[in-house]
């Protein structure tokens, strides 16, 4: 694991060294607590985005037809299913009540994924690769359940429309972005799961904007010949206060596994 501050902005190489998903939430939640005075506020970042300007949609429909067809989609409660279930009996039985029809449709679902996708009807797939991908996404906050909405909306400090601090171009399909407090481990921990585990968070002083941060950290996974896993890019205003108060604090944390390019 490697921290390359030779870079702007700094980037703490971790591979998949620290583990993978939940595996690595306790570490991470200790690398963010590291960056945070006492009166600073951690915000994370949660973004809303819109559907009709998703410039990859065509190709999420695609992906979720075959992910649904291998029977790899994440679907605990089955209401992705049912919903597929009710696409086909649609398709094949024009007029027929769901309800009525329960057996035919699971045949009719066991038979589905029986079929190689390339002797299916190409109207067909793409109905059902739009139900999976529209059940499957989060586009807005209102898209999400009820207790994952108050979480972020009674933590929310700023909504911003036009405020991007990223060195990449802004997406097109980008609403807005929510930035919610979370200055406990609890709350850090359950950002990552609302976050799918990659995020953005900013520590800055209480009653500050988000833009005039201390700290940005933006988390992510990369693959290329230099680098194939996690990492986590820190953008710090004040590089003297990084190294004199967060550095020490990561080298405890992190151990002999922390290599430190200079």
């Amino acid at each position: 694991m490697k921290l390359l501050m030779n870079a702007s902005p700094y980037r703490l190489e971790q591979g998949y060294e620290l583990g993978f998903g939940p595996s690595v939430f306790e570490t991470m939640a200790e690398v963010i607590l590291a960056f945070r005075e006492p009166w600073q506020d951690i915000l994370f970042s949660y973004t809303n985005w819109d559907k009709e300007l998703d410039p990859h949609r065509e190709n999420l429909i695609e992906a979720s037809v075959h992910s649904f067809h291998g029977d790899v989609i994440y679907d605990p409660n089955q209401a992705i299913s049912l919903r597929v279930k009710e696409v086909l009996l649609h398709h094949y039985a024009p007029g027929s009540d769901p309800r009525a029809n329960e057996a035919l449709m699971d045949q009719m679902l066991a038979r589905f994924r029986e079929v190689p996708l390339d002797e299916l009807d190409e109207e067909l797939l793409r109905k059902i690769g739009t139900a999976v991908h529209e059940m499957h996404s989060f586009y807005t906050l209102e898209d999400r359940d009820e207790a994952t909405q108050t979480f972020v909306k009674n933590r929310l400090v700023e909504t911003t429309n036009s405020t991007w601090l990223y060195p990449f171009e802004r997406p097109v399909d980008l609403k807005n972005q929510l930035w919610y407090r979370a200055n406990t481990k609890e709350e850090i921990l359950q950002s990552f799961v609302l976050n799918r585990w990659m995020f953005a968070c900013v520590i800055v002083n209480r009653n500050t904007r988000v833009e005039d941060y201390s700290y940005l950290l933006d988390y992510t996974e990369e693959h290329g010949d230099e680098h194939d896993g996690m990492v986590l890019y820190i953008s710090a205003t004040r590089p003297e206060l990084f190294k004199d108060a967060v550095l020490p604090q990561l080298q405890v944390l992190l151990g002999d596994k922390l290599e430190i390019v200079i």
